[in-house]
């Protein structure tokens, strides 16, 4: 009789310490599994603002520098078309700082151009890697998601808790 009841005391201890250990580990599972969901979360709206945001913004934005920057690549270059008559040994070269200037203005203007346009280029080209990377991480907290469910729905049941008295 004593050895029946030291076995019921020890499942008794067993069972009322199982319930708790089980309800700790369902609310750590809740918890990461929330903050996994965050994390999906953040990453699809990442994923969107790059796509229907950012990236055509840059574009826009460069689009419009390039655009600005061969307007002023032409204003110099009829500027210079007219200081063309002023520039001759026989009128004293009047103008030559001014059209000194307007030539040093030019090459800015095209230098920057250049580079506008390769900036857009590497844009257009590395859009979709840029994209693959914002994608991969809603990947992977989707994958994260996943084995965490899959791990919630291996686990074993909680036991009810033993009633008192």
């Amino acid at each position: 009789m004593k050895l029946f009841l030291a076995i019921a005391a020890v499942v008794v201890a067993i069972f009322g310490a199982f319930p708790a250990y089980s309800n700790a580990q369902a609310d750590s599972l809740a918890a990461e599994r929330t903050a996994v969901r965050l994390d999906l979360e953040s990453a699809k709206i990442e994923l969107r603002h790059y796509l229907q945001i950012e990236y055509p913004r840059q574009r826009r934005h460069l689009d419009a520098q390039i655009q600005l920057t061969q307007e002023e690549v032409r204003s110099l270059q009829e500027r210079l078309r007219e200081y063309r008559p002023f520039d001759k040994f026989s009128t004293g070269r009047a103008l030559v700082i001014t059209i000194q200037h307007t030539r040093m203005c030019l090459l800015d203007a095209e230098l920057r151009l250049n580079d506008l346009r390769a900036e857009r280029n590497n844009l257009i080209r590395f859009h979709s890697d840029q994209w693959r990377v914002l994608e991969l991480r809603a990947y992977q907290a989707r994958a994260r998601l996943a084995e965490l469910e899959r791990t919630e729905e291996l686990a074993p049941p909680q036991l009810p808790a033993p009633a008192a008295g």
